[in-house]
Parts: C-alpha cells; sequence; structure tokens
C-alpha cells in the first residue's frame, strides 16, 4: 500500500491502472493488524468468497466502480448468493455485512486520495432480500431436567447444567477458567472467550463490554465445579508429564481444551438419539432467559444476567415470551370485577 501511494503521488495517473479486485486484497492486508482476528476473518470470508469473485470477472479498476455496480452486486446476492449449493439468495442481515466490507474500502480508498466518492454511500440493499426473523426456540423446564438426567454422568452435563443456570454464550462457557473462579467469596468471573471462526481464537475479552460480567457461584455450580477439580488434579497425577496444563474448566481427561464445537455437536448426537426436540446450543441460553421471564423476573435483570448489550436486545429476543406471561397474567382477572 506504502509503495502504491508513493507511485500515485509521483504519477496520479497510476489509480486510473488499479483493479478494484486487488486494492481489496490491499486493503485486507492493511486492516489486518487493526482489527481482533475474528473481525479480520469475517472481512476475509466475505471479501474473498464473495466480493472478489463477483467483481473480478468484471475487471474494473478502483476509479470505476459505480453505485450502479454495487447496487447490482447486493441485487444478485439476494437472489442467487449462496455457496453452500441450495438455490437462493443470502438475507438481508448477510448481504447488510458485506456492505460493510464494501463501505470499509471505498472509505480507506478515499482516506488515501485513491477516489473523490464513495459508491456505496447511496446504495440501496433490495426490499426483496430476505428479512428472516431469528426464531427463538427454548426448553421449558420440563424438558431441561428431562435432558439433563439423560446426560447425566457425561462431560456434557456439566457443561448443558452451567449454560442453563448462567446463560452463558458457548464461547464464554468454553473460555471459563479456574483464575475466574473465587470459592472464598462465591463469585464466577466471565471475562474470556474461546471461538472458533475459521481458526480457534481465545480472547481475554467478551463479546461486549456489558458481557464482561461476575456472577454469584450458585450453590450447585460451586459442587459441580469443585468436583470438576478434584478430577483435574486426579488425572494430572494419572498422565504425569503428558498432561496438559491449561486454566481451563472444560478440557479432557489429559488437560488437552475441547474443540469449540464440541459442545453442539455432542448436544445433537444427544437429542437425535432420545428423540428429543431439537435446540442448538445457543438455544439453551434461550433456555435459560425464558425460565426467568417466567419466574417473573423483569427485562432489565434479563439483560444483566445475560450480559446484553442494552434491554433492547433482550426486548427483541424475548418480548414474546414476556408478552405470552403477562397475558397469563391478565387472564387471572377475568371474573375478578
Amino acid at each position: 500500500m506504502t509503495e502504491i501511494l508513493v507511485q500515485y503521488n509521483s504519477n496520479p495517473n497510476i489509480v486510473d491502472k488499479m483493479p478494484f479486485t486487488d486494492y481489496i486484497n490491499l486493503w485486507l492486508k492493511q486492516v489486518k493488524n487493526k482489527v481482533d482476528t475474528v473481525t479480520y476473518e469475517g472481512y476475509m470470508q466475505y471479501a474473498r468468497k464473495h466480493i472478489i469473485p463477483y467483481f473480478e470477472p468484471l475487471k474494473l479498476d478502483l476509479k470505476d466502480v459505480k453505485m450502479s455496480h454495487i447496487e447490482s452486486y447486493y441485487n444478485y446476492k439476494s437472489v442467487s448468493g449462496r455457496l453452500d449449493g441450495k438455490n437462493g439468495g443470502l438475507s438481508y442481515r448477510t448481504i447488510k455485512l458485506h456492505s460493510v466490507v464494501l463501505n470499509l474500502v471505498f472509505k480507506y480508498a478515499m482516506r488515501n486520495k485513491l477516489i473523490k466518492e464513495n459508491p456505496c454511500t447511496y446504495a440501496e440493499i433490495p426490499q426483496n432480500a430476505h428479512r428472516s426473523e431469528k426464531k427463538t426456540d427454548f426448553y421449558t423446564a420440563e424438558q431441561c431436567q428431562a435432558l439433563l438426567k439423560l446426560i447425566k454422568g457425561t462431560p456434557l452435563y456439566d457443561m448443558v447444567y452451567i449454560t442453563f443456570m448462567y446463560g452463558l454464550r458457548r464461547s464464554e462457557l468454553l473460555g471459563l477458567k479456574w483464575s475466574a473462579v473465587d470459592f472464598e467469596n462465591n463469585t464466577l468471573s466471565v471475562c474470556h472467550t474461546v471461538v472458533l471462526q475459521h481458526v480457534v481464537v481465545a480472547k481475554d475479552k467478551t463479546k461486549n463490554q456489558t458481557s464482561k460480567r461476575i456472577y454469584p457461584l450458585l450453590d450447585d455450580v460451586r459442587k459441580i465445579l469443585l468436583r470438576l477439580k478434584a478430577e483435574q488434579e486426579e488425572h494430572r497425577s494419572l498422565f504425569g508429564n503428558c498432561y496438559i496444563d491449561t486454566d481451563y474448566i472444560f478440557v479432557k481427561e489429559n488437560g488437552e481444551q475441547y474443540y469449540p464445537s464440541y459442545p453442539t455437536h455432542t448436544l445433537k448426537k444427544v437429542l437425535k438419539k432420545y428423540g428429543l426436540p431439537h435446540i442448538r446450543w445457543h438455544d439453551l441460553r434461550h433456555s435459560c432467559a425464558s425460565m426467568l421471564i417466567l419466574k417473573g423476573w423483569n427485562m432489565k435483570d434479563i439483560s444483566e444476567w445475560l450480559g446484553h448489550a442494552d434491554i433492547g436486545t433482550t426486548m427483541n429476543i424475548y418480548g414474546h415470551i414476556g408478552m405470552g406471561h403477562k397475558r397469563d397474567l391478565g387472564n387471572t382477572l377475568i371474573g375478578t370485577l
């Protein structure tokens, strides 16, 4: 990028010969060290799997990309943009994420005075782009109890139970460390995550600032953690110098961390084996929220418990559950007047 800018300053016409797709790759290189790994992986996937393959055959130079080209891209992706072999286009939300990458590329080009206008500024995502509302599935308290009974005594039990209790994200659960547990003051801190974004990424930070939170160490969870700690000490002794010593709570017998997708795949197999209703791992978090709502807790308290950035997020996801609860409360008034 520095070399190109030097050439441009000495010969402004150099920008006329700069292919748009080459510039996207240059932008990826410069942005790599400015954002965290997960964000960069997302940028790279959108750029190299979607944006570059679409624009490459067009052979457009950076200066020649117009709003019409951007809107044509959005239109194409909304109709037939899937890469998994299935028919149909991408969702509005996904195309919006693509637009973020395109917008950043052109903003960077403007910053370096390679172009005068950002063609993304007024480009619109088509109205026919699929605006699917996320369906929130969850287990009832009875279904949660049935699942726990079936997996009792397996490594999955401890993960599921703690997720039910605290509504943790999978990345937060697998990122729990012993250093975050205070047995003396009975607290559990959520401040580290392990995610899978094409590569395994461990970070000493959470999804957002409010996701970094401290929970009371519930009695049942305390018992589980003390048992896990004792088991790890026993395994450490048995494996000797072959034991992989980490600070993580959820590890295999040899101390190795579970791969981030382990809970998801294992839960899926268990549900299929016992014929239980299918839910995603993240729906265990939804189950925690639904039980809190049905217990009468308000949305603000639930929002803080789950670590949402704001109460609006909680309302958008769980408002319909809360309304059902309110309807039941209202029905108890019928006949009293």
